[in-house]
């Protein structure tokens, strides 16, 4: 190479053209050519560095870097490079103070801001990251992807009005990033989808679908539904809608390569409007393997038959084995399951640590934290050579949804956490209970359905020595009668409306008070269809805000009657409420997640507060508001009976008993 400055321009714009096309190693090269010829060219240190670190060598990026940053020091381009690499190599106070030297040096340089704003939400500092990205837009208010992170950050801490309003803007930024605007609108439509509303959402998803074909996204469109039901009209429409959409999917032929990060959702709702829903369930397993065969995936030691002594390998695989329902209904089998013939897996996607996660992790032989990539996961599970997979619950996560169309066991079954069919070919077993499933339930289930004699769960008793609350520390009269459906609002079905109105019709002195839903708008919702058919005592229905466990348990003590919502009843609710020996005014539904309160009554042989129709619903309802002898004399039964759904080791033996027949 000749050593004139000329040539050495020359051939930094070549470096330049293959860095830019990421032909990395050609331009790295020519990087290394100029500086064996001009060892002090800054520019050539610095693009030398970018070009090793997005080639995998970060280490050996950070050295060039700074002595890009040693030769020109007034450069703030040159730190903010060095503060990227080293964020990713986790230096994350180096790279703070990177960016913000790059700031001391330029305070119109956008590149510093929206790289430390980036830094702080990594390291958990959101609210400071929205301020960093608000004095990047001060500067350039057409700054697309800054929009799109703050509208991200606002949707993850529950603003959702705040974050439409950042992808609204960002989707009308004039850009030559299409794929950034597409982004916009995705996150916009997911946004809406999140308030519940379903309209909004699967019209936004088209604009992004009528300019490119996304197989993920128009799955994910088909299967959006709204949150809260206006009346049963609406849930005939809108179910109509997903049966139709389901069809000309069918129709098509999609290829989807990552369904946890395309499709990113699951049929979680379809669960809440009452209607038995097997045939959707299937029909949706069918599009996400003709979509995705790679889902289809079978473990090596699932596809020959072998004598197996010895332990029954189990694995119990879940997202929340935390302090969680799912926790709570779980922890008992895992922790009392024999060891002596059980060896126990516990798989999670996420280590957690508060105490019913600990514990579980405890007493577990082994603890998996799977990663997040479907597939690999899928190795990382078949490597344990599992006997049994116990799926604690389907449809609330996505990444144990689309493992559970893998053949990761011999035996695979899913059991009550969210109490509906998956549809899904490769589960073989629904574990339910002859206490909560209706006659011929088994057409429900696309698995084959086992009932056990008691309930599926080995529940621990509630901690309800917390210091007492009264009805006015909630904000309620003291002198009134409270009503409380502590239940959220996703499982606020229309039916429910009647139920309140006859209620504070009769009862003058009444007060339903219910909880406000994770979401705010899924409230609002609900208030705004009370509005139109229960008008004249809507204003007698009183919203709390969410409360702690510890408050909440609390609140469900200083209330005379808990009102369980039809055709979804409650689980941990209704063990907390008779632990507080609660009466609970139940309907008696068609599927078993409407009878699962009536399931607990009937273990201890009480039947005065179930109801097998609305009518019958409101009768007991008044009888136990209006009459204060017969609510203490349902206390006083249930407080002598409740013993039978804590530590109940018939549901250890008889879990037992089911692993040990189904075992392969």
């Amino acid at each position: 190479m000749s050593k004139p400055k000329k040539h050495i321009d020359i051939f930094f714009s070549q470096a330049q053209e293959h860095h830019n096309a990421r032909r990395f190693a050609e331009a790295k090269k020519i990087y290394v050519e100029i500086l064996t010829v001009n060892p002090d060219h800054p520019d050539a240190l610095n693009l030398l560095g970018t070009a090793l670190a997005q080639s995998g060598e970060p280490e050996e990026a950070v050295k060039y870097l700074q002595r890009a940053i040693d030769l020109r020091p007034d450069l703030a381009p040159y730190r903010v490079n060095l503060g990227v690499i080293l964020q990713d190599l986790g230096r994350n106070g180096q790279a703070e103070e990177c960016y913000k030297h790059s700031i001391r040096i330029d305070d119109t340089f956008g590149e510093a801001y929206y790289n430390l704003a980036k830094l702080y939400k990594q390291i958990g500092k959101p609210d400071v990251a929205l301020k960093t990205y608000e004095h990047l837009l001060s500067l350039n208010p057409g700054r697309q992807d800054a929009l799109v992170n703050m509208g991200n950050i606002y949707f993850d801490k529950g603003s959702l009005e705040k974050s439409i309003i950042c992808f609204r803007t960002a989707s009308t930024v004039s850009s030559k990033n299409k794929q950034l605007t597409d982004q916009a609108f995705i996150n916009l439509a997911n946004t809406y989808r999140r308030q519940g509303e379903d309209l909004k959402a699967i019209e936004t998803y088209k604009q992004v679908l009528d300019n490119q074909h996304f197989s993920g996204l128009r799955i994910k469109q088909a299967i959006t539904l709204p949150v809260v039901y206006r009346d049963q009209f609406h849930i005939k429409d809108v179910r109509q809608r997903f049966e139709r959409e389901l069809a000309l999917i069918l129709e098509k032929r999609l290829v989807v390569v990552d369904p946890a990060l395309e499709i990113a959702t699951t049929n979680f709702f379809l669960a809440y409007q009452a209607m038995s829903n097997r045939a959707l369930q299937e029909k949706t397993a069918k599009i996400m393997l003709r979509a995705c065969p790679a889902l289809d995936f079978i473990a090596p030691h699932c596809e020959f038959s072998a004598d197996r002594d010895g332990k029954i390998k189990i694995g119990f695989i879940s997202a929340y084995f935390r302090r969680h329902s799912i926790g709570r209904l779980m922890w008992g089998l895992i922790q009392n399951i024999p060891k002596d013939e059980f060896e126990v897996t516990v798989l999670t996607p996420r280590e957690h640590d508060d105490p019913i996660a600990r514990s579980i992790q405890g007493i577990a032989d082994k603890v998996i934290v799977f990663p997040d990539d479907i597939f690999e996961a899928q190795k990382t599970i078949a490597a344990e050579k599992l006997d049994i997979l116990f799926y604690a619950d389907l449809g609330m996560d996505i990444r144990t949804y689309f493992l559970a169309f893998a053949r990761l066991a011999p035996v695979q079954c899913v059991t009550w956490g969210h109490p509906d069919t998956t549809g899904i070919p490769n589960m073989d077993y629904f574990i339910s209970s002859d206490l909560i499933e209706a006659d011929g339930a088994e057409k429900h289930y696309s698995e084959t359905l086992y009932k056990l004699n008691v309930l599926p769960t080995y529940y621990y008793p509630i901690d309800i020595s917390s210091d007492g609350k009264t009805k006015s520390e909630f904000g309620c009269p003291s002198d009134i009668t409270l009503y409380l459906c502590p239940q959220s609002p996703l499982k606020h079905h229309p039916d429910l409306d009647f139920i309140f109105g006859e209620i504070l019709r009769a009862d003058k002195n009444a007060m339903i008070m219910v909880v406000e839903g994770a979401v705010s708008d899924w409230t609002e919702h609900v208030q705004q269809r009370w509005g139109k058919s229960i008008p004249e005592v809507c204003s007698r229905i009183k919203v709390i805000t969410r409360q702690t466990p510890e408050n909440f348990i609390a609140l469900q003590n200083a209330a005379d009657i808990i009102l369980d919502t039809p055709h979804f009843s409650g689980g941990n609710t209704s063990f907390e409420a008779f632990a507080l020996a609660k009466p609970v005014v139940t309907h008696d539904g068609e599927f078993m997640r409407g009878r699962v309160t009536a399931g607990m009554y009937r273990m201890m042989g009480i039947d005065t507060c179930i109801a097998n129709n609305l009518e019958q619903y409101v009768k007991i309802a008044l009888k136990l508001g209006l009459n204060k002898g017969h609510r203490d004399e349902v206390s006083r039964r249930i407080k002598s009976s409740n013993k039978v759904l804590f530590e109940n080791s018939s549901v250890i033996e008889e879990f037992e008993l089911f692993f040990k027949s189904v075992r392969k």
